[in-house]
């Protein structure tokens, strides 16, 4: 029976990862960016940290076909990138090229989960996907919440929720009183979730910037079956 936990900000990862099967979440917006870019074709994401680190690295793709630069800092596009941290934004790309992408929270949260057996990304979006591949191999899971500035995030808690419902639903797994809370969580907002992430502080905080379709977006649950795994510094779909 798998063990399954969650962290509901970076703060609260342990230091010793090894052997944890990890998944990182942040709904509003890193994320959900990712699967939609993933889904709509690109090869594969490199995150970086910096955006000065973005800039150099994108110089090292001119000779292979080039890359697009991805995202922001305090919600909005870096200046001079093709892309910000919007979801809709990647869902048509031009073309099929890698994405250099760099956002407040979501890299930061894929630093702290190195070191463990395995990386995967979910969203709202590919919560099922990311259930049925956690269920296909053993290994206890920690689902990590980016969370935002230090503080909980309520919609990555909802994602994992989600998860943590996907997988009770296909098998029986043993929860910690974290994820018990997720799933509380998740059951009690599910029904009415639009609404509700649009009440989160990150919903708020976008909605004023004109980002509410980037929350209405990152509210449909379900919609992707890629699965992105964190490993040698890319994010791609192995499955």
């Amino acid at each position: 029976m798998q063990r399954v936990d969650v962290a509901f900000m970076l703060e609260l990862v342990p230091q010793e990862l090894v052997g944890l099967r990890t998944v990182v979440i942040d709904v509003l917006r890193a994320t959900s960016t990712i699967v939609a870019a993933l889904s709509a074709g690109a090869p594969y994401v490199v995150p970086v940290e910096t955006a000065a680190a973005a800039r150099e690295l994108a110089e090292q793709f001119a000779d292979v076909g080039g890359c697009y630069l991805g995202g922001e800092r305090h919600r909005v596009r870096l200046s001079g990138f093709d892309f910000g941290n919007s979801p809709l934004e990647y869902l048509e790309l031009p073309a099929a090229k890698p994405i250099v992408f760099t956002t407040t929270n979501g890299t930061r949260a894929l630093k702290r989960a190195l070191g463990s057996e395995e990386i995967l990304i979910a969203s709202l979006g590919n919560g099922a996907a990311v259930a049925e591949a956690l269920l296909a191999a053993d290994g206890e899971v920690l689902l990590v919440c980016s969370g935002t500035r230090g503080q909980i995030a309520a919609e990555d808690v909802l994602g994992a929720g989600l998860i943590v419902e996907e997988m009770q639903n296909r098998a029986a797994i043993e929860m910690t009183d974290a994820a018990r809370i997720a799933l509380a969580s998740w059951q009690q907002a599910k029904d009415a979730l639009t609404d509700f992430l649009l009440q989160t502080s990150s919903g708020q905080g976008l909605s004023r910037l004109g980002f509410q379709q980037d929350v209405i977006h990152a509210a449909a649950v379900n919609h992707s079956d890629v699965v992105p795994c964190f490993s040698a510094g890319r994010i791609q779909c192995d499955r």
